[in-house]
């Protein structure tokens, strides 16, 4: 029991579906590696190990603008800095401690006061700390009216706030300032209460202090100055200065160690972006996942957008007015994977490109703004792009979106210059159009190497003149006429579903040149009365006719056919009955019970796909119409359902992802294109006729 699912544990693992995932698994880690290190490759070539007062050994030129601090800016800082830190006032604040005091000493002053008039009134006078006229000591009213006076007037100087600098002047303000509503004597005993109490009450807040200090300096803005890209940093032989060493710094190319945490922020990036570009290839293309080639090839055509861009940092312009960014063809890689794979992949590839270079400029959104709509309008502009010529003007499109991009660039980034716009948007549009260019000039060796087609190369294929097809002409000229037939079928109905119609019509064009081989045993090239089954077994006829799509894919090799277009050979049959045959069977063998159906089956396999599913059904009702006597709307109709219906039954579109909704919508369009071939005609026999008779009444009479 343990071996037994040891056993069917390791077919499992041996099994092609895994071998497949381990693949893509391994290629997708091996292009993290690789991306990671040409991302990477930016940050490591600019890093340099310089010492202030030392000699350059290298010429160092700025890549980006950025604003550093100099020596005298550091200066001049520091100056500023202190001057206005000097000029923020020194905090105090109001210690309520000392204000108690000062109320509680002169509660205890007039304490004494009252005490004193007591004992004047018992005939013991008491000796006060302080002078106090003997018309006062005896007068109760006095004392409080006096209590009143300095206990408001103390108040005022204790709100007010007695710094130590400020006690002597508020003492000699008591003194000239006497209040108006007492005597001249019972002002002269509020004085000498108040000046005997009153102290400091406000005391120096260091705290308070350095807080409001640092922030005045938090507001003064540190000086810079400003380097341009291109700039030279330092020339090769000079001593290197303190303000290089500066300017290097700022620009995160000082120190030749590697910096690891953004290493390891750019493995997990480059990593997520291939496994995303993973699960959108095998949920929406998925048709491509298992071939290695697709990989390999979105791998080559992103190390070489990826390359030229780190090229384009390290070329410094004769003018440092040009953006280096603007040269960027990631147009190529926009028309490449567009043309030879599928535009919605396309765009999802540029886009993960234009975020990987966008790094390399230190996330500048700029950078990634350029790059992503010039990606996205070159994706729309080869969209259903068939011929060279169409590509040509593509290639002009993308030019002058890439020059308009260049005007947002320059008025986001408040560039003024007329110049800097002339002779970016002139590299704008060169690269543009110069994409274009490229990608017609390498899309034939890219084919042939990855045994690609493209529509371009399909193209050629359905030109009638083709040598194998001028041969179909000659040798069936019946299945010549029947496949254009369903050649317009097919492409009508892959137009309803948005299918690829060229591929369906080339598809169509060659699906049956393996009749060729043996022309006379297809009835549409057979002369009336002149049929070689006549002679044969059912099951010989049988091998015969089932035998054209293995005939067909051979004759594709010897004219070195694209693949796609052997995969319609073999797949427009499917692995249906040869029912004719099988019925001819069952009424000649005298053996029912031995006539096995799968025997009278073609040997497949299934459509695959869309295009192979439309062409089948194209192929089977093509021929089925054309055996309806007097074919009329109604006959039409019922023999396309009854085709569809038995094509559904049997299984053979199992295979191919062809909705219902996506079969209705295919048999409308089989259905108009047959009420245009089959449409009703005039007879005008009986109209010639008519005319005659009239004409002939009209001479008698």
């Amino acid at each position: 029991m343990l071996s037994g699912g040891m056993g069917q544990s390791m077919s499992t693992w041996l099994s092609p579906v895994w071998w497949g995932r381990l693949r893509m698994m391994a290629l997708v880690g091996f292009g993290a590696v690789v991306f990671t290190l040409v991302v990477m490759s930016s940050h490591w070539s600019r890093r340099v190990s310089l010492t202030q007062g030392k000699v350059s050994d290298v010429t160092i030129f700025s890549p980006r603008d950025i604003a550093y601090q100099s020596e005298r800016d550091q200066n001049e800082y520091r100056l500023l800095l202190k001057r206005r830190m000097a000029m923020v006032d020194r905090i105090y604040t109001v210690d309520p401690v000392i204000n108690e005091q000062m109320v509680d000493e002169l509660d205890a002053l007039f304490g004494q006061l009252r005490l004193a008039h007591q004992s004047t009134l018992r005939g013991r006078p008491r000796t006060l700390p302080f002078a106090v006229p003997e018309a006062i000591r005896q007068d109760v009213n006095q004392i409080d009216l006096i209590e009143r006076v300095t206990v408001r007037w103390l108040g005022e100087i204790i709100a007010r706030g007695i710094k130590p600098p400020d006690l002597l002047r508020i003492q000699q303000d008591i003194r000239s300032k006497p209040p108006q509503e007492l005597t001249p004597d019972q002002s002269e005993v509020a004085i000498s209460l108040l000046l005997s109490v009153l102290k400091p009450n406000v005391t120096y807040n260091d705290m308070l202090t350095q807080v409001a200090q640092q922030r005045e300096a938090a507001s003064v803005r540190p000086l810079t100055s400003q380097v341009r890209r291109g700039d030279l940093i330092v020339m090769r032989g000079e001593v290197v200065s303190g303000d290089d060493v500066a300017i290097l710094t700022a620009l995160g190319m000082m120190g030749a160690q590697v910096h690891w945490i953004k290493l390891l922020g750019t493995v997990a990036v480059v990593t997520i972006f291939m496994v995303l570009v993973d699960r959108f290839v095998y949920f929406f293309v998925r048709r491509i996942y298992f071939q290695t080639k697709y990989y390999v090839l979105l791998g080559l055509i992103s190390f070489i957008v990826l390359g030229m861009a780190r090229l384009t940092e390290e070329i410094h312009w004769v003018s440092r007015g040009i953006e280096g960014y603007f040269c960027i063809p990631i147009a190529v890689a926009a028309m490449m994977v567009g043309l030879l794979i599928t535009p919605n992949l396309s765009l999802m590839m540029c886009v993960l490109l234009g975020l990987l270079i966008s790094m390399s400029y230190e996330f500048n959104e700029l950078v990634f703004l350029y790059l992503f709509v010039s990606s996205a309008v070159s994706t729309f502009a080869i969209y259903k792009r068939y011929s060279r010529s169409q590509l040509m003007v593509s290639g002009y499109w993308v030019g002058v979106c890439n020059a308009g991009l260049v005007v947002i660039v320059g008025l986001l980034t408040a560039h003024y210059d007329p110049l800097w716009y002339l002779a970016n948007m002139l590299v704008a549009f060169i690269a543009g159009v110069g994409s274009s260019m490229v990608t017609l000039a390498s899309l034939p060796y890219i084919e042939g190497l990855f045994g690609i087609t493209t529509q371009q190369t399909l193209l050629e294929f359905s030109n009638l003149n083709h040598p194998l097809l001028h041969r179909l002409l000659m040798t069936a000229p019946g299945t010549y006429q029947h496949s254009l037939m369903v050649a317009n079928l097919s492409e009508a109905a892959a137009e309803a579903i948005h299918a690829d119609a060229v591929l369906c019509r080339v598809g169509a064009y060659y699906h049956d040149v393996g009749k060729m081989k043996r022309p006379l045993f297809f009835s549409e090239n057979q002369v009336v009365g002149d049929n070689p089954h006549t002679s044969l077994s059912p099951r010989l006829s049988k091998l015969i006719v089932a035998a054209h799509p293995k005939d067909g894919v051979e004759l594709a090799s010897k004219y070195r056919l694209p693949t796609i277009i052997k995969d319609f050979m073999a797949q427009h049959h499917g692995t249906s009955v040869v029912s004719f045959f099988y019925n001819q069977a069952m009424v000649t063998e005298e053996d029912v019970e031995e006539v096995n159906i799968e025997e009278f089956r073609y040997a497949g396999p299934k459509p695959q796909f869309k295009e192979a599913g439309i062409v089948m059904l194209a192929d089977s009702v093509e021929a089925a119409v054309k055996s309806i006597e007097k074919p009329t709307p109604h006959k039409i109709e019922a023999m396309v359902d009854r085709i569809f219906q038995e094509k559904i039954e049997d299984h053979q579109l199992a295979e191919c992802p062809l909705s219902l909704l996506e079969l209705d919508r295919i048999k409308d369009a089989f259905l108009r294109v047959f009420k245009g071939v089959y449409h009703y005609r005039v007879d005008y026999k009986e109209e010639l006729e008519a005319i005659r008779e009239a004409h002939d009444k009209k001479k008698h009479k």
